[in-house]
């Protein structure tokens, strides 16, 4: 496949966005300016970082350093470099002032792509309305999944009753450099993700191919309008997107057929990124760390003889002659998919039907999620006899599955506001302890000065 050289405004992206006059009406010399349908094919298609792009793949890391997943230890603290163990410790600034966030970058230069493809693709050259829509509808997926992140990362946990004044994040809407960037409130950033999802439904191919599925599909945009949706707490409307996804798509890998791993003794290969049968939509880390210990408070929950998960996320660090713990193999050389899967939408509908007080319903999904999950042979039945039991059970089971796949920080935020569950998440680096007290202004990230240097209207998070 031919690759695409990006326009002037691609790869000024990022200078762009903190407002730098930019000229959009000269062509550089060896580049492209896409006109054909085809063009815009490709500039979706793009995967992996390509000068200023960072395509459409790579998407947020921080997450995995904030929760209460990972823990860091004697062996492992000297991996991590300076921004990260600032997250580790809940700093008040993460990068400094001349320093790009990895996140915040990633995110917006897809926005930025997204608004091109949506303001330009239906007047290309050379493809039909079918596939000028489906380019069209794609770009508006990607822009919801990747504001869907930037509220989560950067701004407070939905709350009904603050999010139309909490500050969100930046909406960007068009590709003029001067363009001002404001924070819109929590409640317009989620309007814009649910009305680009609810826009590009029944415009794109039904279900995920491998190799491919980093391409939106209907049951991917079904996946995101429910997480969105769950992380709102509008449960009738999770469950509704939950459902219509699974019904589209419903493939679970059974973990008895997984081949045993290559890279670390007695652990089981997940099939990760382009070859999972499960990725509804890709999407990967932009972290360089790739050393994570998974923490006490995690690797208890699994049941380690039987659920082959634990095989297939952990291996043990005995056999490079330490004795820290469990290291997470997920993330040891490979590229995690932290995109929306089937098994996520399992547990969604899972979580909907116990706040709905649906005790058999919402066991029945875990139990399904769970045969595919544990040895063949053994009990991997789940029962409950309360709707309260039923959450407490959907929250561990989510916690094993999506463990260091984008899940947990959110879903931490989410369960202290929603749930009081009072989640405290304490790191011990070098000998000193870090805490983060529920509901913390730390919660949030803050964003980096870089960019409200160069754009005073973006204000900084409490700290």
């Amino acid at each position: 496949m031919k690759s695409l050289k990006y326009i002037c405004f691609l790869v000024v992206l990022i200078t762009g966005l903190t407002g730098c006059k930019k000229y959009l009406d000269i062509v550089p010399k060896g580049k492209i300016i896409p006109q054909k349908t085809n063009d815009y094919r490709l500039l979706l298609d793009q995967i992996l970082p390509r000068g200023s792009s960072n395509g459409f793949t790579q998407s947020f890391s921080n997450d995995v350093l904030m929760s209460d997943d990972m823990e860091v230890n004697a062996f492992s603290a000297s991996f991590y470099k300076a921004a990260a163990q600032n997250v580790l410790m809940f700093a008040e600034h993460i990068y400094l002032d001349s320093e790009s966030d990895p996140d915040w970058e990633a995110l917006y230069n897809q926005i930025y792509v997204a608004n091109l493809v949506t303001s330009q693709v239906l007047d290309s050259e050379g493809g039909t309305p079918a596939e000028k829509n489906a380019l069209f509808a794609e770009a508006k997926v990607h822009r919801a999944h990747a504001y869907l992140i930037l509220v989560n990362l950067y701004a407070r946990q939905y709350i009904a009753a603050t999010a139309a004044t909490d500050p969100g994040v930046p909406i960007r809407k068009n590709l003029d450099f001067e363009e001002k960037l404001p924070r819109a409130s929590v409640q317009e950033v989620y309007n814009y993700i649910l009305q680009d999802l609810n826009d590009a439904l029944g415009k794109l191919p039904a279900i995920p191919q491998l190799n491919i599925n980093y391409r939106p599909v209907e049951a991917a945009c079904n996946a995101l309008l429910a997480r969105a949706n769950l992380y709102m707490n509008n449960i009738p409307s999770a469950l509704a997107y939950a459902n219509t996804s699974l019904q589209l798509y419903n493939t679970l890998i059974d973990y008895n057929t997984l081949p045993a791993g290559q890279s670390f003794p007695g652990t089981l290969a997940e099939p990760t990124g382009l070859q999972s049968k499960e990725v509804l939509l890709l999407k990967s880390p932009t972290t360089a760390e790739s050393l994570f210990y998974g923490s006490n408070g995690l690797v208890s929950l699994y049941d380690q003889q039987n659920d082959l998960r634990f095989k297939a996320k952990f291996a043990s660090d005995a056999a490079f002659g330490l004795n820290f713990g469990f290291i997470c193999t997920g993330w040891s050389g490979k590229t995690p998919a932290k995109g929306p899967s089937t098994a996520e939408m399992l547990l969604i509908r899972a979580e909907c039907y116990a706040r709905t007080e649906k005790v058999t319903e919402a066991i029945a999904d875990l139990n399904t999620l769970r045969k595919s999950r544990f040895k063949t042979g053994s009990n991997s039945t789940l029962t409950a006899s309360s709707p309260a039991q039923t959450l407490l059970l959907v929250k561990q089971e989510r916690r094993r599955e999506l463990a260091f796949l984008g899940a947990r920080w959110f879903d931490i935020k989410r369960y202290n506001v929603v749930d009081n569950d009072n989640i405290t998440v304490t790191h011990l680096i070098n000998g000193a302890s870090y805490t983060l007290a529920p509901n913390s202004v730390r919660c949030v990230l803050p964003i980096g000065r870089k960019y409200i240097d160069l754009n005073p209207e973006i204000t900084q998070n409490p700290r």
